[in-house]
């Protein structure tokens, strides 16, 4: 599969809940594509323009970014149950009042945050290639929900939620989300 821009409602609507091997691929290639897309919409801001909010009521760059990183770390631990445990459930932490309030990563400079983002998607990315097709259909329950979720639903729902972020993003700051 080549590399394309797409929107959020283009994406979620192409994605549906079942896996395929095209919307694995399209999974991957929107997690994939994030980490240069952050860096390019923070190149050339400076350390203000990073940290002022982008609107009324609106998070900067930086809030955007750490909100971002909890968002990923809280929804691929899901996978990782998934993928290690036999019946697996998750506990409920908020991404980030409870996740971000304890881990504080707006402490950080944004190049550090953008580093860790990156290794984490690697890695995380790493997980995702090699799996088979079967381990796609793995199932977690999330802690007081009856039903379980496939990691390729965790996955496709990351996608999705950051594919968002980064459209809002570019709209804010007059960029393009080229791939």
């Amino acid at each position: 599969m080549t590399k394309e821009t797409t929107s959020k409602a283009a994406l979620h609507k192409r994605l549906s809940t079942q896996p395929s091997d095209e919307r694995i691929a399209l999974i991957l290639n929107v997690l994939e594509a994030a980490p240069a897309r952050l860096q390019m919409l923070s190149g050339g801001l400076s350390e203000a323009e990073l940290t002022t909010p982008l609107g009324a009521g609106e998070r900067s760059f930086k809030r955007d970014l750490t909100h971002l990183i909890y968002c990923a770390e809280r929804g691929s631990e899901p996978l990782f149950h998934a993928l290690l445990l036999k019946e697996p459930v998750v506990p409920r932490i908020h991404a980030e009042r409870d996740w971000g309030a304890l881990m504080r990563y707006e402490a950080f400079e944004i190049d550090e945050l953008l580093a860790y983002f990156n290794f984490r998607r690697a890695a995380l990315l790493r997980i995702l290639r090699g799996l088979k097709r079967a381990q796609w259909e793995r199932s977690v329950r999330r802690e007081g929900v009856k039903r379980s979720e496939s990691v390729y639903h965790w996955a496709r729902g990351l996608s999705v939620h950051e594919l968002g972020h980064l459209e809002d993003l570019a709209g804010k700051l007059g960029k393009s989300l080229s791939p």
